[in-house]
């Protein structure tokens, strides 16, 4: 089978996705891509058996090799990495390719972009790997559109080198006529839009009019693309999270949990000024940060802002697997408080998960997921003395902190386990018209 890829062409400053052969996207046929389809830096994983870790440790199950001419289940493609290294769009990839809901319901293929270098400086640059791994991606994810039409998913980027390479992806599909579902998962779309030259808006609304639906995490979020796409072609689609399996630990009533990377944007310097004044009124009490650094200069200020609390504020790195969970299952509470945008942080799920009630700020969809004054508490913005003051309660109030541990994990369990949320996810994606009504010449 001879596969055309496409080309690029940039005309005035803008770019334009074209076919290079008129057969580039053929449906003729109804299989999918057979085993030798896939490339060796990564693939369409229907047609290899892909066994890989999902971020719980546990073995992911295994695409199916090919599916049969006959099979009546739509076809979902879903381009995107999987870890490592762990962020969230690797972790939502590695969800979802797994998900026995998803494998129910469609022929469920995946191309992987997956980007093997470590640490987050590589994100959105312009290097030649981001840019060949960009190209790459678009020409499998081309060969595994071959065969009857479906839909294609892929999650969002929000800095503009990883939008395009996205929009390659969106145009790639949306001109080989299947639809296309696109996931933000965070809330800064729109201040990416409005910082962009007059061009690269041209492009990105250009290329937001071949989505057929955009998802977002929370209904707070639909308002992000205001003026950009048509408000009955936005769903709200959150994220869910696996069961958690603590170990046997008794929890600490002293212990505060700081886990995330430890980034400006993600309220470091605002914990570490809240837990300082803590550890004024509760000297006993205990924090530990556990993550990765965003910088040595961050680091600096951070350890000299702690110095005077000594052993009671601890740093340590960060966490996966079985010793995440002993974090959980050893903390009474969790302390979030970011300062800028954030999306539906999987780090807020796991403590509901784990039945920890969380501080956090009013970002993104965290309001939507922590119930203010029940399962935690949700604040306005992350000013320190208001973030101690609710720590305090917690630490001064043992009955408030059961009430909240019970109320987290009945949250959990009614919104956001994977069950829950891979339902809602397949529900979307179900009802496109190419998976709803099938494929169309």
């Amino acid at each position: 089978m001879s596969i055309k890829i496409p080309f690029l062409v940039f005309r005035g400053g803008a770019l334009a996705v074209a076919l290079a052969e008129r057969n580039a996207c053929d449906h003729r046929g109804v299989g999918f891509p057979g085993p030798g389809s896939a490339s060796a830096g990564g693939g369409v994983t229907d047609s290899q058996h892909d066994r890989r870790r999902r971020p719980d440790g546990r073995n992911m199950i295994r695409l199916p090799r090919r599916a049969p001419a006959s099979a009546a289940k739509p076809r979902l493609i879903v381009v995107g990495p999987l870890p490592p290294p762990y962020h969230g769009a690797s972790v939502s990839t590695s969800l979802l390719v797994s998900s026995e809901v998803l494998q129910r319901r469609f022929a469920l293929q995946h191309v992987d972009t997956s980007d093997r270098r470590l640490g987050r400086d590589n994100i959105g640059r312009w290097d030649l790997t981001n840019v060949s791994g960009g190209l790459g991606g678009a020409i499998r994810l081309l060969i595994g559109m071959r065969g009857r039409r479906g839909v294609v998913y892929l999650p969002i980027a929000q800095n503009a080198p990883a939008f395009l390479r996205d929009s390659l992806y969106i145009h790639v599909a949306a001109l080989c006529r299947w639809d296309v579902a696109v996931h933000l998962r965070g809330s800064d779309f729109g201040d990416l839009y409005r910082a962009q030259p007059p061009a690269m808006r041209a492009w990105m609304r250009l290329t937001l009019r071949r989505v057929t639906s955009m998802g977002v995490m929370g209904e707070s979020l639909r308002g992000v693309f205001d003026g950009l796409i048509a408000p009955e072609r936005i769903a709200v689609v959150p994220n869910g999270t696996p069961e958690v399996s603590l170990p046997d630990v008794a929890a600490d009533p002293r212990q505060i949990l700081f886990f995330s990377n430890l980034r400006r944007r993600k309220g470091i310097v605002e914990a570490v000024d809240a837990a300082i004044s803590v550890l004024r009124e509760v000297p006993q009490a205990r924090f530990v940060f556990v993550g990765d650094w965003e910088s040595a200069a961050l680091e600096a200020e951070v350890r000299d802002r702690a110095r005077p609390a000594g052993e009671q504020i601890e740093f340590r790195p960060a966490a996966t697997g079985d010793s995440r969970f002993a974090l959980f299952a050893s903390s009474s509470m969790l302390l979030f408080p970011p300062v800028e945008p954030e999306g539906h942080p999987r780090v807020v799920l796991e403590a509901l998960a784990a039945g920890v009630p969380v501080i956090t700020t009013d970002r993104g969809a965290i309001a939507e997921t922590v119930v203010d004054g029940t399962s935690g508490f949700v604040l306005n913005d992350p000013v320190p003395e208001e973030l101690a003051d609710r720590m305090l309660r917690l630490l001064r109030d043992r009955d408030l902190r059961d009430r909240m541990a019970r109320a987290a994990r009945s949250r959990y369990l009614e919104r956001f386990t994977l069950d829950v949320t891979d339902a809602a996810f397949a529900d979307w994606i179900g009802g496109l018209p190419r998976a709803k009504h099938g494929p169309r010449r």
